[in-house]
């Protein structure tokens, strides 16, 4: 039984090492497909200067999106090997959150969205640097996205059951129950059909939860369907 179950294993790795590849192929593809059909027309005839610049600033939203896709597959190779970014330099998580969201305050403010954050601990406490701002970029990121325009995004630090914890809630979306065990997977979008008008590829939690694991830490999440979600960093 014991040599089934291995083959078994082995077998399901095999399959999602396939998935995988069939995932990344997709999304790199489909934009270059867009890009490349923008441009075909764009040359067939002459065009306006409007026309010029509607079909150029779609080809850069393409370039813009396939390059974010190239960044975060990398990161997410990266942060698959356990160790490579374990350690580096140390900084008070504090002020990583803080200059995480400082980054983000552009896309926040466009949707009228403000960050709340409260901090319990009573001391410093040192983290990864590059480990938990690649987390907490994916995790306030989505928290924006997903989130209903002029909300607010509460963020706390504190300690549980002798855990430092770092939450991340919004009043989004939320996730259907039934997809909670698969978003930590890569390329999964929770009805993603229902949401065209928010730009992901379903990359970013899976980033977010290696990263963790590369460290040591854990990613939790509880949610409520159109109430929102709340994502805890368990270190």
């Amino acid at each position: 039984q014991s040599i089934n179950e291995l083959l078994q294993r082995i077998e399901d790795a095999v399959k999602r090492e396939r998935q995988f590849t069939s995932d990344a192929s997709h999304e790199l593809r489909t934009p270059l497909s867009v890009l490349r059909g923008t441009l075909e027309v764009l040359i067939r005839k002459p065009r306006t200067q409007q026309e010029y610049e509607e079909k150029v600033s779609q080809s850069l939203i393409e370039i813009d999106r396939l390059t974010e896709t190239m960044e975060q597959l990398l990161a997410l190779a990266r942060a698959s090997e356990t160790g490579k970014i374990h350690g580096g330099h140390q900084m008070n998580l504090a002020d990583v959150v803080e200059t995480t969201l400082i980054v983000h305050a552009t896309q926040a403010k466009k949707k009228g969205i403000k960050f709340n954050v409260t901090n319990e601990l009573s001391e410093p406490f040192l983290v990864p640097q590059e480990n938990v701002q690649l987390i907490l970029r994916n995790l306030i990121q989505n928290a924006i996205k997903y989130s209903k325009s002029d909300s607010t995004v509460d963020i706390m630090l504190k300690s549980v059951g002798g855990k430092t914890v770092c939450q991340v809630a919004d009043e989004g979306i939320g996730i259907k129950e039934a997809d909670l065990a698969n978003i930590f997977n890569p390329f999964f979008r929770s009805e993603a059909l229902k949401h065209r008008d928010i730009a992901g590829n379903g990359l970013g939690l899976a980033i977010a939860q290696r990263a963790a694991n590369a460290m040591g830490a854990e990613i939790t999440v509880t949610s409520e369907y159109n109430k929102g979600s709340v994502f805890t960093l368990n270190f």
